[in-house]
């Protein structure tokens, strides 16, 4: 009987030791698995920062070469780009830079430019343009990998070290045109958003036979009233006066090189204005661009309205709308052969405000 117990007893410990390892072994297992897991996705993260750095590197070292004698403070601001996959050709002056202000999550929208209105196969124009993408980061690492990835692929994106956030935009633009001025080539700039509809052939054709050397064109709004509260709103600290100077609406406007040159200079990153458009006007009054009205910029076409001399068209955020008005553009420019029924159709959606319009 005392054997048997023994035994039972010694069977039991044995048991428990062989479980202790197992549980053991099985913790170490899955200890193991985590950090490999852990590496792995490290060694992802690290080879688009490697990836991102070895875009970028070079084209800023270049950058930075070219400044020269001119202010730090454009040195400063150029190594705030994170990446800069931007596929360009220094010996071409482009009729038309194009930097689009992206959200870094809106891919798709990037796509639905890249595949319309930012398809040159959709135009009958020969002059030389340019269209890229300006992004800013957030606090997740899957978005970084994924922007790092799409400008690879795309070569149109510049990746700034600049918080998405809609009173940095300014940032966002600043940063553009001081790239734009030390890397390209350009008779015009034309800074638009993600949401916006563009007309390439008309675009060209206002820039080819714009006379003026300090051009400043777009949406113009007069004597806009500062806002106290509300998304737009500004302390007095920011701007004591009531009103604002002229300038742009945002979704689209258009500087000669001329005027890009001039107003980089005012330019401070520390010292910013929530509102970029504003901004823009702002620093256009300090170094006396005169903001002008031009026709094709509808900045307010929440009906999708197809007009005949849409130079830029907002807000376009759903793909339908964008298709509806490049396929009524393609019909104009004979890309694409008559269609009745949609030649009758005046706007996409909202039909009633559309018709009151």
């Amino acid at each position: 009987m005392k054997k048997s117990i023994y035994f039972y007893l010694r069977g039991a410990k044995i048991i428990s030791i062989v479980l202790i390892v197992f549980v053991t072994a099985s913790i170490f297992f899955i200890f193991i698995e985590i950090q490999k897991l852990k590496i792995k996705s490290e060694a992802h993260l690290k080879i688009n920062r490697n990836l991102a750095l070895v875009t970028t590197v070079t084209s800023l070292i270049s950058t930075v070469n070219k400044i020269g004698k001119d202010k730090s403070e454009e040195k400063d601001t150029l190594l705030h780009i994170i990446i800069d996959s931007v596929e360009k050709d220094n010996s071409t002056l482009y009729t038309t830079l194009i930097l689009i202000s992206s959200f870094v999550n809106h891919k798709s929208r990037r796509n639905t430019i890249r595949k319309s209105w930012g398809n040159s196969s959709n135009w009958n124009t020969e002059e030389k343009y340019l269209i890229v993408f300006v992004v800013g980061r957030v606090m997740n690492t899957n978005s970084m990998i994924e922007i790092a990835e799409e400008a690879k692929l795309q070569k149109d994106i510049l990746y700034l070290d600049v918080f998405e956030d809609f009173y940095l935009l300014t940032k966002k633009v600043i940063i553009g045109l001081i790239w734009a001025k030390h890397n390209i080539n350009f008779k015009a700039l034309l800074k638009g958003d993600d949401d916006t509809f563009m007309n390439l052939d008309n675009i060209m054709k206002f820039v080819k036979h714009n006379e003026v050397t300090d051009g400043y064109f777009g949406n113009k709004i007069d004597r806009a009233y500062v806002k106290r509260s509300g998304r737009y709103q500004v302390t007095k600290d920011e701007r004591n006066e009531s009103n604002y100077n002229p300038y742009c609406s945002g979704g689209g406007f258009i500087l000669t090189n001329s005027s890009v040159y001039k107003m980089i200079p005012i330019f401070d990153l520390k010292k910013i204005f929530r509102i970029d458009d504003v901004f823009i006007g702002e620093v256009a009054y300090k170094v006396g661009i005169k903001v002008r009205g031009a026709k094709g910029f509808y900045m307010y076409n929440s009906w999708c309205e197809y007009k005949k001399d849409i130079m830029v068209s907002h807000p376009s955020i759903d793909s339908e709308c964008n298709s509806f008005l490049l396929k009524r553009s393609m019909i104009d420019n004979k890309k694409l052969p008559r269609n009745i029924e949609l030649e009758s159709t005046r706007c996409y959606k909202n039909i009633k405000e559309c018709i009151n319009s």
